[in-house]
């Protein structure tokens, strides 16, 4: 192995994961050891309670080369690959999950497809173990945000994947706080390949309720689509046309009574008024409610609080000539 090779970075996101880290070292240490790549293995502990940074620090010296991020608290998935790309100065970034659903054993393939040139490579799902409601939501969300954004970010797929150094540097370079990573990095453009495999049951207990993957697949449709805001416009389009509508008929009807007709038919009182105060202003606090999403993401950006912050950073010595994982 020669210090001319390219150098991959695999950043692996962690939080509360300590049951999982002896497979997760073990496949990655074999994954390290059955191909000639020369890899940067990335572990961002997003604030875990257990014993997570201590099986870390123990088991990651099995790798050639490794560092351990520790963040000061929980920031959410998003902000700890964010926290791992900055961090990756390989010539390519590999995002992987810590749960072991998605086989680091694929990404030899993802980097045959980046040397052919594919500098985005995405990992598709064939089939996921997910069952149930928890399945049924997950594969709406994939077929919604598919529509809603236009077909940006390819159907079954997730963080899982590679890109080019162009690519991450694009990614660091983008100030927004309200990030979608999996979206943006097929938003960049750049030529893109696909790597379909079956993803397996997750190792351990899952960490992510349904409320958590329901904020993960608004966040995301948020960032990347305006349909939300112009639902409300056609929502509000339709409640005027009906309400016209409705005013019309009754105006008819009384100027018929006023000329004797319909003097047998009465107009209903209170329960239509109720009905239709109850059903209009439902409506608009729903409207108000996206509106104030927007809002609230808008405040969050101005802010410009830090995405994370690094409690410390635990690494190995560099093992090449090119010393490319030193201290800058």
């Amino acid at each position: 192995m020669t210090a001319t090779e390219p150098v991959v970075s695999i950043i692996v996101p962690v939080w509360n994961e300590e049951e999982t880290i002896p497979s997760l070292i073990e496949r990655l240490q074999k994954l390290s050891g059955e191909t000639p790549y020369l890899f940067d293995f990335i572990f961002v502990n997003d604030g875990s309670i257990d014993r997570t940074q201590d099986k870390l620090v123990e088991l990651s010296p099995q790798l050639p080369r490794w560092r351990v991020v520790k963040l000061s608290r929980n920031f959410g998935q998003q902000a700890a690959y964010r926290a791992g790309l900055d961090q990756a100065d390989g010539d390519a970034v590999v995002f992987l999950d810590g749960d072991l659903q998605d086989p680091p054993e694929m990404i030899p393939e993802m980097i045959n497809l980046w040397k052919q040139g594919s500098m985005v490579v995405v990992g598709r799902r064939k089939s996921r173990p997910e069952h149930g409601v928890r399945g049924f939501l997950m594969r709406r969300f994939h077929d919604i945000f598919y529509a809603v954004t236009g077909g940006l970010m390819p159907k079954g797929s997730g963080t899982f994947g590679l890109m080019d150094r162009k690519v991450a540097n694009a990614l660091k370079c983008m100030p927004e706080l309200n990030i979608f990573l999996p979206a943006l990095r097929s938003w960049v453009g750049y030529p893109r390949g696909y790597v379909w495999y079956d993803r397996a049951a997750r190792e351990g207990k899952p960490k992510q309720t349904l409320g958590k993957l329901f904020n993960y697949a608004w966040d995301g449709i948020l960032s990347f689509s305006e349909l939300p805001l112009r639902t409300i416009s056609w929502i509000g389009v339709l409640i005027s046309l009906i309400g016209f509508g409705y005013a019309s008929i009754l105006i008819a009807i009384k100027i018929g009574q006023l000329l004797g007709y319909f003097k047998d038919l009465i107009v209903p009182g209170f329960t239509t008024i109720a009905v239709a105060v109850l059903c209009v202003g439902g409506v608009q606090l729903v409207c108000l409610g996206v509106l104030g999403q927007y809002i609230a993401r808008i405040y969050r950006e101005v802010k410009r609080r830090p995405l994370y912050l690094t409690e410390e950073i635990v690494r190995s010595e560099p093992t090449d000539e090119s010393g490319r994982v030193q201290e800058s």
